[in-house]
């Protein structure tokens, strides 16, 4: 594990604080390392989708509108 020590404006350390409190993040830390984790788990989705727009695409089962509404009015976790 590495350390990082910033100097912030205080604007934005008010601001930064004010997300952490939102995000419900522990401290400054905890949020910058969430934020952190988040972008580096975008670019990697991103990296995948485009990788799979230019793949070969598999045609849908006649039936995916239901298919898709169905999971989506199923509550998470049944």
């Amino acid at each position: 594990m590495s350390t990082l020590t910033i100097e912030l404006p205080e604007p934005l350390d008010a601001s930064l604080t004010g997300r952490m409190k939102a995000s419900g993040a522990r401290s400054k830390a905890e949020y910058l390392l969430r934020l952190g984790e988040s972008d580096c788990a975008a670019a990697t989705l991103e990296g995948v989708l485009t990788e799979r727009i230019n793949g070969p695409f598999l045609p849908l089962e006649p039936d995916w509108k239901n298919r898709v509404r169905s999971a989506a009015a199923t509550p998470e976790g049944t």
